[in-house]
């Protein structure tokens, strides 16, 4: 039992190790480098360039990855164009003014979720601090922390079994050793 505990436990360890990139995307911030024009006609290509970075220690650092992109939503709610890119702080892609022209940019990273209803497209979006077209945020960082307190709350109740299962071990130690025998006068 005690070496299921332990390997429990180490496995949950590594479960928290692979959940701390995941919050890492935490603060990251766009900004455009180029100016959207929210007047271009449906169908014109567009190159559109931004930064993606955080604040550290009071700089400010980037933020590399791949499977960034850029998303143009259709102000006429027709299906949106989108253009994946990858780098180290700063992007470049080519994407195509939607039908009904644009109706709003989003930048963001791709991902994905899978359970019993299937695989689906769960996107990190960023905020753009300076986006043509403000809006509600939309950044899903909240959710990012909340992943290290599911990792860590499995973790901590592991370690508390681990501990209660080698207390049990000591008091039967000490159940065993004889008892002396009184002194007698």
């Amino acid at each position: 039992m005690r070496r299921f505990a332990l390997t429990a436990l180490g496995a949950a360890a590594m479960a928290l190790v692979a959940a701390l990139p995941a919050a890492g995307k935490e603060g990251v911030e766009a900004t455009l480098l180029t100016r959207v024009p929210l007047d271009a006609p449906a169908g014109t290509r567009l190159e559109i360039a931004w930064t993606l970075g955080y604040r550290d220690h009071g700089g400010r650092r980037p933020f590399g990855a791949s499977g960034v992109f850029v998303r143009l939503r259709s102000a006429a709610g027709g299906p949106a164009e989108t253009a994946s890119t990858a780098g180290t702080g700063e992007y470049r892609a080519a994407v195509r003014i939607p039908e009904g022209g644009i109706g709003d940019v989003e930048i963001g990273l791709r991902g994905w979720t899978n359970g019993p209803t299937g695989t689906h497209e769960s996107d990190e979006l960023f905020p753009i601090t300076n986006d043509p077209l403000p809006g509600a945020p939309r950044s899903n960082a909240g959710w990012d922390s909340w992943i290290v307190v599911l990792v860590a709350a499995p973790l901590g109740v592991l370690a508390l079994l681990a501990i209660r299962q080698l207390r049990p071990v000591r008091k039967a130690r000490l159940r065993s050793q004889p008892l002396s025998k009184p002194q007698s006068r």
